[in-house]
């Protein structure tokens, strides 16, 4: 399957968002208290805008751009330009600004896989929602986003996979996660298993090609071409790897679901605060360096590489 036939179906799929451990109320509500209580449309907001509004943002790998439409209709941001390899998402998000009169406030680009081809210093911000592990040739698709910022301007990794390749998870992580679900109640574990049954990275890849090929080289390789990037971990290397083994719909619809999954996100945020498993999962925030050049920037980090960061 190529990834935009699997996004098409998969940004509507009710059971594929049941999986996804992050769609969990219950995650949902830990999120909002990572942020000091707010949305994270306006954690960004306050922390790095300054409760200033802007007129221009970019959001790549859109999919259903439902924080920026949310970022649209609170008035932090003026007009947004979504880019994504599939119409449906991004149609969605425009469908639903139209009900409330703002349809003129995005323009959809259905873009071919690959580096993004932004305007040059046309944006005030540039977003990849939890998009960027997606994104082929990492060093190339970043120089590429900042490359569209103006002066000042911010690009912003939301919620960003930054764990495993492929979810190729390691062995020891995976047996924390395993020791904790063996113990569970038959009723919440899949198929009432006693082990958790994970995808192989040939799996993950035949799904979707386009699905973590370097998400572990996301953070070493900004640090290296950014090294003034902020990162705020949102943790869930346990969470991601327990949920493989879940039964979802019991997650969601019994009361003692929902404490079992509040139970554990605190374990997973433990085991994420005390390092004893690192944070798969973070915001990262990169403001546009002052007389930035594309080439200048690849050469750095290619240097660095080399010197093994």
């Amino acid at each position: 399957m190529n990834s935009a036939t699997f996004w098409s179906a998969a940004y509507f799929d009710t059971n594929a968002i049941r999986s996804e451990w992050q769609a969990h109320p219950m995650s949902l509500e830990r999120l909002h208290r990572l942020q000091g209580g707010d949305f994270r449309e306006d954690w960004f907001f306050k922390r790095y805008l300054n409760s200033a509004p802007i007129e221009r943002a970019a959001s790549v790998g859109a999919g259903r751009a439902e924080t920026e439409v949310q970022m649209i209709l609170k008035g932090h941001v003026h007009h947004f330009d979504l880019y994504d390899i599939s119409p449906d998402g991004i149609n969605s998000a425009k469908v639903t600004l139209e009900q409330h009169g703002l349809a003129d406030r995005v323009t959809c680009h259905v873009v071919e896989p690959g580096v993004p081809a932004l305007p040059r210093s046309q944006y005030d911000l540039v977003m990849f929602v939890a998009s960027l592990h997606h994104m082929p040739e990492l060093p190339k698709t970043l120089v590429a986003a900042v490359d569209g910022l103006r002066e000042n301007g911010y690009l912003w990794c939301v919620n960003e996979y930054i764990g495993p390749d492929r979810f190729n998870y390691p062995a020891h992580h995976v047996d924390v996660a395993a020791r904790v679900h063996s113990r569970l109640p038959a009723e919440f574990r899949k198929h009432q298993l006693d082990f958790i049954e994970l995808p192989t990275p040939e799996e993950v890849a035949a799904a979707d090609p386009s699905e973590a090929p370097t998400s572990s080289q996301i953070l070493p390789t900004m640090r290296a071409m950014f090294p003034k990037m902020e990162v705020k971990d949102l943790y869930g290397a346990f969470a991601f790897i327990i949920f493989w083994g879940l039964q979802h719909d019991a997650l969601y619809d019994t009361e003692e679901g929902r404490v079992l999954v509040r139970h554990l996100l605190e374990i997973d945020e433990v085991l994420g605060e005390s390092g004893f498993l690192p944070s798969y999962f973070a915001h990262l925030v990169v403001k546009r360096p002052k007389n930035f050049n594309r080439l200048s920037t690849i050469i750095r980090f290619k240097a660095r590489a080399l010197l093994g960061f």
